[in-house]
């Protein structure tokens, strides 16, 4: 017969699946995989079994990599601010050298990204953010989200106005909704709804109800304080300082919330247009920061005293400290900080785009040299093909007579298995019929049992030793029958002896509890549940008789 030729795109597979069985799968410290089990709920107690794992007591290059790269999550997690880049160096720089950790590889760029940016380079930080987008695989939904909030984060924080920060929180917010999970997805909402405020603030609104039900939805009581800060400030905006007022109150009823300079800034221009200075002065002395150190934040405070001092009709203080908001607005833009993180994730498009292009390239010409060659192999075995065809064809006529005949032959052979089926189920119907007369008896010598007739047949019927061939001639018929059930179980359960064998065989052929006493010699019929029972247990099963015998002829 003509051997088909095997497919390249066969060959190709074959060796890529051989490649990646021979990968080796990275085994871990036990104490780092529940760090890392923690992160995502619980970063601080993550961070507590990390600090007490002792460098010394890892093993392996993986594992202190694997440290390094949960020790920076877990720090940033707990706002621990970076002052030094060295461990997740080291993690990036094990990670690059091993391709199949490409989640941990994604996660490295993410907080090399979120390092940098706390060490304040927001250029490095986008670079580092796009890598990470560029390497996490496709259905990686939450790292590709979480990288997305990251960028997003990166353009708020740098005062960015055209919408950027806008678009990735939305991108980070598909991803999220994809992942499910609701914790952030929750944040993105808020965020977008903080974002929308200047542009649409309608939208806004819309966007932060229903993150406030969402927050209730998930009993978050920080995000829903979140959510209160972020209504406020809209309502503000919209000049609806009755629902703000109220706001305000049910953030005062969730607990201490003096320590956050954004809601007392956001209280007291509520309460100042209110008509109520007095109160709004007090609430921001109460937040204890004076002197803000974060420039947006002394924004903030300069504009609440401005906003305190125009409800007073102090409006020199009011004119004093607006003028100095918009010079320090001025000086953020100054500062070019978006155009420099939008600079910078342009070319690092540009960059993966070019390595793309290089690799397609690549492998293009591998597959152009694969090709070449696949089409020399086909031109020289077909070449040898046509030449050798005369004699090929007539061995395919000999292999064609021969196979026509083992046809014949399969077809006689055929034949005879269906005669010997048909006289098989004739066996099976006689004795099937045997067997009810059987039965039939059997009931009988036990509704009459005085009879001296009954008592022959009871004598002849039940299992003794002198008539035990007969027995095992039935255990021969039932094997055939019934999937091989006795033998099965006398090679899986030894310590049976003939009786039990027997009492199996019994309930194979579904005879009743008055047909095996009479069998096997009892009196009482109802003492064969109890039988059976100790049978089981003897077999060590955890089902009853009946079930094991079901599961075996149907195994």
């Amino acid at each position: 017969m003509q051997r088909q030729p095997i497919s390249p795109l066969i060959i190709i597979l074959a060796v890529v699946a051989f490649l990646t069985a021979c990968t080796p799968a990275a085994h871990y410290d036990g104490r780092l995989a529940a760090a890392d089990s923690l992160m995502h709920d619980r970063p601080d107690s993550a961070l507590a079994i990390l600090q007490a794992l002792h460098p010394d007591s890892l093993a392996t290059q993986g594992d202190h990599a694997y440290r390094d790269l949960l020790l920076t999550q877990a720090r940033y997690k707990c706002y621990i601010t970076a002052t030094t880049d060295s461990a997740i160096n080291r993690a990036l720089h094990y990670y690059r050298h091993h391709s199949h950790e490409q989640e941990k590889l994604t996660r490295a760029y993410i907080y090399k990204g979120a390092v940098m940016e706390e060490l304040g380079h927001p250029d490095s930080a986008m670079h580092y953010y796009k890598t990470a987008e560029a390497t996490a695989a496709p259905d990686d939904y939450f790292n590709l989200a979480y990288t997305k909030m990251q960028m997003g984060a990166l353009y708020r924080n740098n005062y960015a106005m055209d919408g950027k920060h806008i678009e990735k929180f939305e991108e980070a917010q598909a991803y999220f909704q994809k992942a499910k999970e609701e914790k952030y997805l929750l944040i993105c909402m808020i965020n977008l709804g903080s974002l929308y405020r200047l542009k649409n603030p309608d939208k806004s609104l819309s966007t932060l109800l229903s993150a406030k039900s969402f927050a209730l939805q998930l009993n978050d009581t920080a995000q829903y304080y979140n959510c209160l800060k972020g209504l406020i400030e809209t309502y503000y905006i919209q000049k609806d300082y009755d629902n703000a007022y109220q706001l305000i109150n049910e953030a005062f009823a969730l607990g201490d919330i003096y320590h956050d300079l954004e809601f007392c800034t956001n209280a007291a221009d509520v309460l100042a247009k209110l008509g109520m200075p007095d109160s709004a002065a007090l609430i921001l002395n109460l937040c204890r920061q004076p002197e803000p150190a974060n420039v947006i934040e002394k924004i903030f405070y300069m504009e609440s005293v401005g906003e305190i001092a125009l409800a007073r009709g102090d409006t020199n203080t009011y004119v004093l400290m607006d003028n100095r908001c918009r010079h320090i607005n001025d000086s953020l833009l100054a500062l070019n900080s978006p155009m420099s993180i939008m600079k910078a994730e342009l070319t690092q498009d540009k960059s993966l785009q070019q390595q793309k292009h290089q690799q397609h390239r690549v492998t293009s010409l591998w597959l152009i040299a694969i090709i070449a060659s696949l089409l020399m192999i086909i031109i020289i075995v077909g070449y040898q093909f046509y030449n050798r065809k005369h004699r090929y064809d007539k061995l395919i006529s000999e292999l064609r007579e021969t196979t026509d005949a083992k046809i014949r032959e399969l077809e006689q052979l055929q034949d005879k298995i269906n005669d010997l089926d048909i006289q098989d189920n004739k066996l099976k119907d006689y004795f099937d019929s045997h067997l009810w007369v059987m039965r039939e008896i059997i009931e009988q010598c036990y509704h009459i049992p005085n009879s001296k007739l009954v008592q022959k047949l009871k004598n002849t019927l039940c299992y003794q030793e002198q008539n035990k061939d007969q027995w095992t001639k039935l255990n021969f018929y039932i094997d055939m029958r019934y999937n091989h059930i006795l033998s099965k179980t006398m090679k899986q359960y030894p310590q049976l002896n003939d009786r039990d064998i027997l009492l199996v065989a019994l309930t194979t052929l579904d005879f009743s509890c008055i047909q095996i006493a009479m069998i096997l010699g009892y009196s009482n019929p109802t003492s064969i549940g109890v039988v059976r029972q100790r049978l089981a247990k003897k077999m060590g099963i955890d089902c009853t008789l009946k079930q094991y015998i079901d599961q075996q002829i149907h195994i």
